[in-house]
This record gives structure tokens, sequence and C-alpha cells, in this order.
């Protein structure tokens, strides 16, 4: 009984460690870098990175196959979102950042996944893992409680020219993640001077998801005193006319 009740807490608390993160990067220490020329050795073959996004931009993320905790999830997310999205001309480069890992691994994590789009996605490892992490301010540690890594869940996008373009850690919302497919593609991205989805006073808002604007509530605002004022100036004239009619008489 002692050990079922151990077992209970011991579990909970193990996963709580998994999730517990390392320090998260700041992005803007890191966009609008160069990331580096690493050799990644995939099912196919051995690569560099220059090889793959400049044929199409790449969507990074760092995971390992051991971890059930975050990468599995983390991935299963990835797969859902990305189908929501109406980009295409990108891929998604799955690497290890556990030495332990080797390409069949890697090949295994991707079957598990069941991905409806497998041509997209790219699994390996590279022996360079050290300088990409720290291209992008992803920090990992060992943690023998646990077994495994520390870490927090991440994805970069990284354009045509190898460039460090945005970075998303967690798990975030279908628009954030459209935006950072779009800027990988060339596209401008508009920000606003207010932020938050919830904020009432844009005049047009932009989805990235379709690529499209509409009006906003913001715009309704904005004309609203002028409308209230044709309204007025209507019904003064309606007014004024019929008692200068009566005069002429």
């Amino acid at each position: 009984m002692r050990q079922g009740l151990f077992s209970l807490i011991l579990i909970p608390l193990l996963a709580a460690s998994a999730f517990a993160q390392p320090e998260l990067p700041e992005e803007n220490r890191y966009v609008f870098r160069k990331i580096p020329n690493a050799l990644i050795k995939t099912p196919h073959e051995e690569i560099h990175l220059s090889e793959i996004y400049t044929r199409n931009p790449v969507l990074l993320t760092l995971v390992y196959s051991r971890c059930p905790y975050i990468c599995y999830p983390y991935l299963q997310y990835l797969r859902e979102e990305l189908q929501k999205i109406r980009v295409d001309g990108y891929r998604v480069l799955v690497l290890s950042l556990d030495p332990r890992d080797n390409v069949e691994d890697m090949v295994r994590l991707g079957k598990i996944l069941k991905l409806p789009r497998p041509e997209n996605w790219m699994f390996g490892v590279t022996k360079d893992i050290a300088v990409l992490t720290q291209s992008v301010g992803f920090r990992f540690e060992w943690r023998e409680e646990i077994r495994g890594f520390d870490h927090p869940a991440l994805v970069a996008g990284i354009d045509q020219n190898g460039y460090v373009l945005r970075i998303l850690v967690g798990f975030q919302k279908t628009s954030r993640l459209a935006e950072v497919l779009r800027e990988m593609q060339g596209e401008l991205i508009p920000s606003y001077p207010i932020p938050g989805e919830e904020t009432i006073f844009r005049c047009f808002e932009y989805d990235p998801i379709t690529g499209k604007w509409r009006m906003g509530p913001g715009f309704l605002i904005l004309f609203t005193p002028a409308f209230l004022g044709l309204v007025g100036l209507l019904s003064i004239s309606m007014i004024i006319k019929p008692s200068t009619g009566e005069k002429r008489r």
C-alpha cells in the first residue's frame, strides 16, 4: 500500500521536474543572426544545414527520442497546428539534442507521429548540436532524477539565407506559428503598437493563417463620431426646412 502511494506521489513529481525549464531564450538576442552550418545525418544522407534551408525555409525544433513528457506532445502539437495553416514550401527539421540518439531512433520518432505529409519533415542527428543550441538560446541540462534532459519546447524559423527570423517557446497559438511561416516565406508581418488580440482599437486586423486583412472594431469606433455628426446635421436640416417654408407663406 505504501509503495503504491509512493509511486502515485513520485510520478507526478518526476513529470513536474521534467517540465521545469532552464532559462528561456530572449528572442531579440538571437533573431537576424546566421544559423551555424551544421552537418546533419539523416536516414538517406549527410547534409549541411545550408543545403536544406537554401531549398526551402526551415522550421527547426530540438527534441530527443527518450523524452515522453515534452518532446512527444510538442511534436504532436506542431503536426496538428501546421495542418491548419495555409502555407507551403517549408521543411520541418527535427534534430536530437541527445548524443545517445542515432538516426534510427529519430526515424522511429517520425513513424510514431504518423505524419500526414512525411515528405515535409526531416529527422536527424548532428555532432554540432552545441553550436546550434547556442545560436538560438536553447539551454538544456541533464537531470539524474528523471534520467533525461531538462529543456524547453522551442521552434525557430530560418529563412533561405540562413538567418533566424523568429523563436517561439512553448505551445503557442496557431496564429503565432502562422506568422513565423509567412515571415520565413518573405512576407511582411505587420505589428501593432497596442499588443494583444483583445485590443479593440484596431481599424484592420491581419489574419496570418489565411494571409488576409479584415475590418476591425476600431474601424467602427473611428467613424462613429462622424456618422453621429452626419445624422445630427440631417436632423437639423429637416427641422429647419419646414420652418423657413412657413415664413415665406
